[in-house]
């Protein structure tokens, strides 16, 4: 199985380049892994983004776990948002780049299925259930409220 995934992989399919990432880390292979999961987001992935930052996070590598964290959140990941607020609360460019993802996204709606599994335990599943787009709202606006607390002046009037 992991032969055919590695021809799909090299053959450029993202979701193989994780699928076989995720064998490698399975593995204790951690640098083949995070191979794959760096060419998956290249190929603008989210989940390889996500947890590739997760993996140099675990590391102890802030650096680049930010890095993957802010693709990650350029793609609406409301977890990558979070953690770039965790890990940076008061680098105002940070913050500032994740306010403008914040203030791009205000009209449209996305639904991702690990976002709505997060607002579910943040108490609003029922709106979560049956209107993902303002359940995604909230949730941006609860981390842009957690952004203004740490950085007042990047407050827009």
């Amino acid at each position: 199985m992991k032969n055919s995934i590695k021809k799909w992989a090299q053959a450029g399919d993202p979701n193989a380049m994780t699928q076989l990432a995720e064998i490698y880390l399975t593995g204790g292979e951690i640098e083949e892994a995070k191979k794959y999961f760096a060419q998956a987001t290249e190929k603008n992935y989210l989940p390889a983004a996500k947890r590739l930052a997760d993996i140099f996070y675990d590391e102890g590598n802030e650096p680049e776990a930010i890095t993957y964290y802010k693709k990650a959140a350029a793609r609406a990941d409301i977890e990558a948002m979070e953690k770039l607020v965790e890990l940076c609360p008061f680098d105002e460019e940070i913050m500032s780049y994740v306010l403008e993802i914040i203030d791009g996204q205000c009209n449209e709606i996305y639904f991702h299925s690990n976002s709505l599994k997060k607002i579910m335990l943040f108490g609003t599943t029922r709106m979560a259930e049956y209107m993902p787009g303002q359940a995604m709202a909230i949730e941006r606006r609860r981390i842009k409220n957690k952004i203004l607390k740490f950085n007042p002046s990047l407050r827009r009037a």
